[in-house]
């Protein structure tokens, strides 16, 4: 039985082996990025290893390049030495132009996105990239070239923005001390229902993050409790805890503020079980504005201020002479809006198409505009008055700006006699 320890293989990077100076003139050799390059091949020796480089010198090279001695040699080295830098300038330039162009991409994508236009508009962005080089800067032109536009790469790039700002967004959930959500579920043009669901937190640092956490297609039922599942699969996917959240807020539906089955019922039990303090439920505001809006129909307003606007709108004539007018006291607008009945946000809108006029000077009771027949009157009973307010439910507000509208209307119809509504 043999007792000789076994042999331990010694290892290249035990021995420290460094480049020596002299390899260059002897051999034709350089280090570069810490290995022994050829400067005749770039041809690359592993080892520190005088003996591999000289191999490689005496087999390859020899017979061409003993011949230089001296400074000629010191100058073809030097030569040589220069080549191997221009090529390396080369790769990084051509780096260099491929990162620019990639980032190009990302941030044509990134506009693309936010202003809502198709994927395919990057390919005539593309265009008119190119069309500007070539009289701008022509020997640039093969850079924009590069670019890739394409619709499939557009939406590749947001999908990859996408991904990061979820991920950034995860990262800052995990040092949320508190947070608070917000659903909308409504319809889409094609019948499938899409639950929208908001996050806004703070950190230990009061800093205040606000974003989409997720949009999610519902193809099945949109109850109470499966939208209790989407959201439970929300709060896993972003790494939030239960115990931070404190207060949701919803569109108001039966299936979000249901006692037993709603989603709010649904989110209290959670929290009971989890040990943790209730969350404050709320209504969304914009969603309370809707169902007013169906409510308040501000008839008494509307219907005069509608009139008005039919009056303008329905001849030529008044309605270039109305924007004429618009322009000439400098107003915000520069047109009339058309009243629609399905956004309540537009009454307002209308009514304050054109900014507050002076105060109105007296005119004879009866008449306006000098007392021209067929004026509007104003002063006849039954006709709208200025010193009496308008009345509905104490909207006072609806009383300003049915004032403002109507003595701007008075304003423009005094420069045209005759105008009748």
């Amino acid at each position: 039985m043999s007792l000789s320890k076994p042999v331990v293989k010694r290892k290249v990077s035990d021995e420290h082996r460094q480049f020596q100076e002299k390899w260059e003139l002897q051999y034709f050799f350089v280090e570069h990025r810490g290995i022994p390059t050829c400067l005749i091949c770039s041809e690359k020796v592993a080892v520190h290893k005088e003996y591999n480089i000289k191999r490689h010198y005496s087999t390859k090279h020899a017979e061409e390049y003993a011949k230089y001695l001296g400074d000629e040699r010191e100058d073809r080295v030097a030569k040589l030495k220069t080549c191997l830098l221009r090529q390396q300038d080369f790769f990084k330039k051509a780096k260099k132009k491929s990162e620019a162009a990639l980032k190009a991409s990302y941030v044509v994508s990134e506009m693309i996105a936010k202003a809502g236009k198709p994927f395919k508009d990057g390919e005539f962005i593309k265009q008119c990239m190119l069309q500007a080089a070539s009289i701008v800067c022509p020997e640039k032109k093969a850079q924009f070239s590069n670019i890739s536009f394409s619709a499939n790469t557009v939406a590749e790039r947001i999908s990859d923005m996408s991904d990061n700002i979820y991920d950034q967004l995860r990262e800052k959930a995990k040092h949320f001390h508190s947070y608070s959500l917000a659903l909308d579920e409504s319809t889409d043009v094609t019948d499938t229902a899409q639950l929208a669901i908001y996050v806004r937190g703070v950190d230990n640092n009061f800093e205040v993050t606000e974003e989409l956490l997720t949009v999610i297609a519902m193809h099945g039922q949109t109850t109470g409790q499966e939208i209790f599942r989407q959201l439970c699969d929300c709060i896993g996917d972003a790494g939030l805890q239960w115990k931070c959240l404190a207060g949701i807020t919803t569109d108001g539906a039966p299936s979000m503020t249901g006692r037993k089955n709603g989603l709010v019922a649904h989110v209290r039990r959670k929290l009971e079980e989890e040990g943790v303090e209730d969350a404050i439920a709320l209504h969304c505001i914009i969603h309370q504005q809707a169902l007013c809006s169906k409510i308040l129909k501000f008839d008494n307003v509307m219907s005069d201020v509608v009139k008005f606007i039919n009056h303008i709108r329905s001849r030529a004539l008044k309605h270039r002479q109305f924007r004429d007018f618009l322009v000439e006291i400098e107003s915000e607008y520069e047109d009339v809006l058309s009243f629609t009945e399905r956004f309540f946000v537009m009454r307002p809108s209308l009514t304050q198409t054109l900014p507050p006029a002076a105060p109105r000077r007296p005119c004879a009771p009866g008449a306006m505009s000098g007392g021209q027949p067929g004026a509007m009157s104003w002063g006849q009973p039954g006709a709208m008055s200025w010193g009496q307010p308008v009345r509905h439910k104490d909207n006072l507000h609806s009383s300003h700006l049915y004032s403002s509208f109507t003595l701007n209307v008075e304003q423009w119809l005094r420069r045209a006699p005759g105008a009748e509504v």
